[in-house]
């Protein structure tokens, strides 16, 4: 798939320092939203013969490195916010009230490139000098590079947080490149749930988007259009309970035309007036026969438990049966009751993560179709565990407030170097680990500035190693006056295509602990190329 060279916008202020032979068929991927140039095959018309036994040989072609673009989520919103678009009907259920909370965007670019922000709908980028990345009002859009021989590295991650109201939780996102397919495993739109998805463009060009969504008997026929216009430089929301009804289960496959676009699912609960969790469902791989779910950071629980975490699978296409791993911090760990599972064609199906002690733990997902995945873990609610007992026997914890997190997949297969931000004022842990043999890994510590703060050299084998931001320091060699506080960002760089890593951001409350967990978005190429057919 082709898509149209935009017209880029002009930069803002920064946010930080941060002969001719034949024809040649090629357009260049290099759409606002694309974080490097795409592989792409083209012809090349010759003036000499085609080669016997119709052989085709390929060549790589090196093409400048492309403008790193990511759009950052917006802040966590109720559904009846009076500016969400009046695709769907809203769900009474929800306080329109404006809710307690913080949300900022952290950004950093890997290097000396200077990194921009605009506001995604803005009548006018950063008016008046104001920082689009402090209080965002919606989506935002940063900009970096190229720099050197290639495309930047950047990155951003938005953050809400609120303590109390029908929003409590730790909402976090990764900011991402627009693609023009995505795949957003998580969510609910059963009684007392909203899926609010929100559809961002930031290129110069009008993009459609086709939505296509499953749930726990199959494929479901929305009530309404499936194909929404998403116009140039602008988000849109769309409430899928609207669509598709009491489905206690979804997820949902989009593809965009005319332009490339980014995709997230707001997915929050209220039971009563009892708040039982929000975040963002962010983009997964794409459907694969092997699929890893990195950070998935469960609390204990027994096997029984209302609120436990769950892997969340659907093979969309076909029926499929799945081998399930976990990889605890000991090692390889047995899943009760649930080492393997068989999925039928289109049906989406949550395994309960129960009766495992506390810890991190990554998930290995191996099926003989091609399947999508996710984890969920909380904190909080009904774990299953007997904690007292009174005169009739013991009795569970009370069902009060829950709090949840979202973990997108990743392909393990693809280059697992990359780089995320790290908010200020909540405790972040690095969770690493090798589903295939052990690998070597290089953990650079970066300030707001993307400056090298700190060097972390590592092994991570056939377990998951937890690393909090702190332990990192101490184990930098020279770091020992660096405060731990000044790191903004970290890079992870390997040479292994074994290695899964994300990060768990966890902040503290009078009523528990609030989690959320950032996966790396892929990185750009370092040497961004295209592949051309001779003939």
């Amino acid at each position: 798939m082709t898509s149209t060279d935009p017209v880029l916008p002009p930069d803002p202020e920064p946010v930080h320092r941060a002969g001719r032979v034949g024809r040649v068929l090629v357009r260049a991927a290099t759409g606002a939203g694309v974080l490097g140039l795409t592989a792409a095959v083209v012809t090349i018309g010759s003036l000499t013969p085609p080669r016997s036994g119709g052989q085709v040989e390929q060549v790589s072609v090196p093409v400048p490195p492309a403008v790193t673009t990511l759009v950052c989520p917006g802040p966590a919103r109720l559904p009846t916010a009076p500016d969400d678009t009046e695709d769907v009907a809203y769900d009474p259920q929800f306080d329109p009230t404006a809710q307690e909370g913080t949300t900022g965007v952290t950004a950093l670019s890997v290097g000396a490139v200077p990194l921009t922000a605009r506001t995604l709908g803005a009548e006018a980028e950063n008016p008046d000098g104001v920082d689009p990345t402090t209080d965002p009002v919606a989506g935002t859009v940063l900009r970096a590079g190229p720099g050197g021989d290639g495309a930047a590295w950047a990155a951003g991650t938005t953050l809400t947080r609120a303590d109390e109201g029908d929003l409590r939780g730790l909402v976090g996102g990764a900011c991402r490149a627009p693609a023009a397919q995505s795949w957003l495993v998580g969510g609910s739109t059963s009684l007392g749930s909203s899926a609010r998805l929100v559809l961002q463009n930031p290129g110069s060009t009008a993009a459609t988007v086709d939505l296509s969504l499953w749930g726990p008997t199959g494929p479901v026929e929305p009530a309404g259009a499936p194909q929404f216009l998403v116009p140039a430089g602008t988000e849109r929301v769309v409430l899928l309970e609207g669509l598709a009804a009491e489905q206690r289960r979804i997820v949902v496959g989009l593809v965009a035309s005319g332009g490339l676009v980014t995709a997230y699912l707001q997915d929050s609960r209220l039971e009563g007036l009892i708040p039982r969790g929000v975040d963002l469902v962010t983009a997964g791989a794409m459907p694969a026969g092997r699929q890893v779910v990195p950070g998935l950071a469960v609390q204990e629980s027994g096997a029984d438990g209302e609120d436990v975490a769950v892997l969340r699978l659907l093979a969309p296409h076909e029926d499929a049966s799945v081998e399930i791993r976990l990889l605890g911090v000991e090692g390889e760990v047995e899943l009760p009751g649930a080492t393997s599972v068989d999925l039928e064609a289109g049906s989406v199906l949550d395994v309960p993560v129960g009766g495992l002690p506390a810890g991190d733990y990554t998930v290995v997902v191996e099926a003989d179709a091609p399947v999508v995945a996710a984890g969920m873990v909380t904190r909080g609610g009904d774990q299953g565990l007997d904690v007292g007992a009174e005169e009739d026997g013991p009795t569970t914890g009370p069902a009060g407030p829950v709090e949840r997190a979202w973990v997108a997949s990743v392909h393990p297969s693809e280059d697992a170097s990359g780089v995320l931000a790290l908010p200020p004022g909540v405790d972040a842990r690095l969770v690493l680990a090798s589903v295939g043999r052990p690998a070597g890994v290089e953990l650079e510590l970066r300030d707001a500035d993307g400056a090298v703060l700190a060097l972390v050299e590592s092994t991570v084998a056939g377990r998951t190693t937890s690393l909090t931001v702190p332990a990192l320091v101490d184990m930098a060699e020279g770091a020992d006056e660096l405060d731990p506080a000044r790191v903004a960002g970290v890079v992870v760089r390997t040479a292994s295509p074994d290695v899964a890593w994300a990060a768990v951001l966890e902040a503290g409350t009078d009523e528990g602990v609030l989690v959320s967990v950032l996966v790396p978005p892929p990185s750009p190429p370092d040497r961004p190329e295209i592949t051309v057919r001779v003939r």
